[in-house]
């Protein structure tokens, strides 16, 4: 390659990316920035003109992050024909690129999708908001690096994959309508409290220029289903017969807990001989839930006595009303533990446990990737004076996992230098 190549990375997942892509590239990078997660780096060992730079502690955007921004816009500012740009993207890579759009404060952006996250809306309705208030978001990434030729290689964390969501969609065209941001504000009744620099943002169109297609190639080569493959083999390695159900979940954990309560009872049935497998297919088709129904085929086909696992993925939402400290992947596990206490009697003699986790290792501001759930925790809880119920309510299941049986059912992984959304894995055993 003749070119000069240049290397910009920004995501959960990037820092080992961008060290494979230096040990193809080596001494032909001339110049680069990957932007990381606080405390991912590990003292890393450079082996070119990369800096790999922290940021974005807790996954919110701070001001190390929007300093690592205006180095890669300065960078790309100058490129020209001859140059070649590696762009590195996985979630996260909104946080950690956070760069605001004149003359909006950090501070103002990050306050406006924090109340957003909190009302409930889903990841891709707080990215259409971060492209419109953003300066390198929404394709913008690859204007700025024109004239030169961008390949950018991506880790999917949003359902279906869409280029220009996935971080926000630094190097995909941006085709959101002038006021898709707009309206999203306005659905959660926020458009009101709008300081002036945000309201000239979205009123401002002229970062609707022409996009370079013929410049800019971008390649997904990793997504959730990845994660639902590799649990499906190490499920039949520990002799359970996997059923991936979905890679689609989306949803509030507290809607999605109660369609849950439903499959497992349906799925209970079946094992239990209550009803037949046309009848459990039927049941699961109706239920509010992305399923694969087709995957049910297998309870069919294999001569199967054991334990089975159900396997989903996907990205849920929560919506925050009370003070706590948690995140979807802890609150959903609650939610599904209390709702299954409630229904005890419809589980036909069944345990059931599951665990619900965020690839990334990170589940919100917290330093669990998620969180373990079964039957007969609300039970157990009580005992420890522990009320599930008061934890819910408040949005503290961080707490509430940390005092729980000593925190042995919070998963802490650290960052897993991944990212491909959630995560969920239901084990089902006769008793």
């Amino acid at each position: 390659m003749d070119k000069s190549v240049y290397v910009i990375g920004t995501g959960k997942a990037v820092k080992s990316m961008a060290m494979e892509v230096e040990s193809m590239f080596n001494s032909k990078i001339r110049d680069g920035y990957i932007s990381i997660p606080k405390g991912s780096s590990n003292k890393l060992m450079f082996k070119s003109n990369l800096k790999y730079i922290e940021g974005a502690k807790d996954n919110l955007p701070d001001e190390d992050a929007e300093n690592t921004s205006k180095k890669v816009k300065s960078l790309l500012s100058n490129m020209c024909i001859n140059d070649f740009v590696i762009v590195l993207i996985s979630g996260g890579g909104s946080a950690l690129l956070p760069l605001p759009k004149a003359p909006i404060t950090l501070e103002e952006k990050t306050t406006l999708i924090k109340k957003l996250a909190n009302c409930g809306a889903d990841i891709k309705e707080l990215n259409v908001v971060r492209k419109a208030t953003s300066d390198l978001k929404g394709g913008q990434l690859a204007l700025e690096a024109q004239p030169a030729k961008i390949g950018t290689l991506i880790l999917s964390d949003i359902v279906g994959d869409p280029l220009d969501l996935i971080a926000s969609g630094p190097t995909a065209e941006n085709k959101d309508s002038p006021t898709s941001a707009i309206n999203i504000i306005k659905k959660y009744h926020l458009f009101e409290d709008l300081p002036s620099s945000i309201l000239s943002a979205l009123e401002d169109k002229a970062y609707n220029k022409a996009f370079p297609h013929n410049n800019v190639h971008n390649y997904i080569i990793g997504s959730n289903k990845f994660s639902i493959d590799a649990a499906v083999t190490q499920a039949k390695e520990l002799h359970y017969l996997p059923v991936a159900l979905s890679y689609t979940i989306t949803g509030n954990v507290k809607d999605l807990a109660k369609q849950y309560c439903k499959l497992l009872k349906q799925f209970c049935d079946y094992l239990n001989g209550n009803i037949d497998f046309k009848t459990l297919k039927s049941e699961v088709s109706k239920l509010d839930l992305p399923v694969i129904l087709d995957n049910i085929n297998i309870l069919n086909t294999v001569d199967f006595k054991g334990d089975i696992c159900l396997i989903l993925g996907g990205e849920t939402t929560v919506e925050v009303t009370g003070s706590g400290k948690g995140g979807r992947n802890q609150q959903l596990p609650l939610e599904l533990s209390l709702l299954l206490h409630e229904n005890k009697d419809c589980l036909s003699d069944h345990d059931i446990y599951f665990l619900i986790a965020g690839t990334d290792g990170i589940d919100g501001p917290t330093d669990a990737a998620g969180a373990i759930g079964y039957t007969n925790l609300v039970t157990d809880a009580r005992k420890e004076n522990l009320s599930v119920q008061t934890y819910l309510t408040n949005n503290d299941s961080y707490n509430f996992y940390k005092k729980f049986r000593k925190g042995e059912l919070h998963i802490i992984t650290g960052h897993t230098n991944t990212n491909v959304m959630d995560i969920h894995l239901i084990l089902i055993s006769k008793q």
